[in-house]
C-alpha cells in the first residue's frame, strides 16, 4: 500500500490567499471517508502531519511550489446553515443587513 499523502498549500501573503489541496490515491480515500462521516453528531475532523506528533498522519509538509507554505494541521468543520444563522449571523449579512 502506498503511503497516504495530503498536501495543503497556502499560496500568497495577503488576504485572501489561495489554498491548494493535493492528494494521492490513498490520501483521497482518507479525505473522502472523513468528509462522508461528517454530520450534526460528528461535526469536524483533524488531519495532521507526522511532524506534528501523529506518526501515521497523512499530511505532507513538502510543498509542490516554491512560494507555498504548507499546513501541518487541517481541521474541517461541518457547519449547517441553521447553526451558522444562530451563532454566526454575520455570515448571512449583505451590505450591513441580514438576509
Amino acid at each position: 500500500m502506498t503511503q497516504p499523502r495530503i498536501t495543503v498549500e497556502i499560496i500568497g501573503n495577503g488576504a485572501p490567499s489561495v489554498v491548494h489541496l493535493s492528494v494521492n490515491e490513498e490520501g483521497l480515500k482518507i479525505l473522502l471517508d472523513e468528509l462522508r462521516a461528517l454530520s450534526r453528531n460528528s461535526d469536524h475532523f483533524h488531519l495532521f502531519a507526522p511532524e506534528w506528533g501523529v506518526p501515521d498522519g497523512p499530511l505532507s509538509l513538502k510543498p509542490y511550489g516554491d512560494n507555498a507554505a504548507t499546513a501541518g494541521h487541517l481541521k474541517v468543520l461541518f457547519r449547517p446553515d441553521d447553526w451558522d444563522k444562530k451563532y454566526y449571523p454575520h455570515l448571512f449579512e449583505e451590505n450591513g443587513s441580514a438576509e
